[in-house]
């Protein structure tokens, strides 16, 4: 399991060299861009191709691997062209992460609309991931599938069966949803064959069985990148960001190790 930071939060404002220095400083080895909200990396679809290299040079030269583009496509509208609208949206920032040799795209379902069935609703979202899918091939870029909004792990295993394409995955995104009888256990089992990725949030509280999900994802052989996704309310201020990263990373190693035992 190893550290990465997805922009989304707590650092979305630091310029794209204090980002990198920052997780640099505390050993974070991956980076998740969130593009479309302005943050101060300046990474977004609009680069032209010397700008996309030189994000490329910028984590090259410190360490740190582009790990996703981290978007907020979604695949729930009920309208043709909004659909259509943002699987082209989509395909635009899979071109991308491609040019940034970032693996994948976060994806979200994200809602069931009012009168319209679960079934359709998910038939549909697998028809725009499968579409994906075929277009990331090339591309050497998966769309992955958060769990996230009304698309919780019983709905993305259902999307997941049937888009059925080994260029796809599902990203856990460690949620209240998740706990079933106080464990992460039956819909971590649920969603496994597709796991790509992994959120966190605030490892420090709001009661998420964060132990648990390290030791299982030890037990079950998961080496991959785990995201923090840290976010903070007016009203509980997160004071100095580089410190903050410090005790998250610090907090972060600390599960890691003691799932190792």
């Amino acid at each position: 399991m190893r550290l990465s930071w997805m922009t989304y939060g707590v650092l979305k404002d630091l310029s794209r060299q204090d980002l990198l220095q920052t997780l640099g400083d505390h050993g974070v080895e991956g980076v998740e861009f969130r593009t479309d909200l302005g943050h101060g990396h300046g990474v977004e679809a609009s680069l032209d191709d010397a700008e996309r290299r030189q994000v490329v040079a910028d984590c090259r030269a410190a360490g740190i691997e582009i790990i996703s583009v981290a978007t907020g496509n979604r695949y729930h509208d009920e309208a043709a062209s909004d659909l259509r609208d943002q699987i082209e949206q989509t395909k635009v920032r899979m071109n991308l992460a491609a040019d940034l040799g970032a693996p994948r795209v976060r994806v979200f379902g994200n809602n069931f609309p009012k009168d319209v069935p679960r079934e359709k609703t998910i038939a549909q979202v697998a028809d725009a991931l499968q579409e994906l899918s075929a277009y990331g091939v090339e591309r050497a870029v998966r769309p992955s599938l958060e769990l996230h909004g009304e698309f919780d792990w019983r709905s993305c295993r259902a999307v997941a069966e049937k888009v059925d394409h080994e260029n796809f995955g599902l990203i856990w995104n460690s949620v209240a949803e998740d706990v079933v009888d106080g464990s992460v256990a039956q819909a971590l089992d649920t969603v496994w064959p597709w796991l790509d990725h992994v959120h966190m949030h605030d490892l420090a509280g709001q009661g998420y069985p964060y132990r648990e999900l390290f030791r299982l994802l030890h037990r079950k052989g998961y080496a991959g990148y785990m995201s923090a996704e840290a976010e903070r309310r007016p009203d509980r201020g997160v004071g100095d960001r580089w410190m903050f990263a410090a005790y998250y990373a610090d907090l972060f190693r600390a599960y890691r190790d003691l799932a190792r035992g």
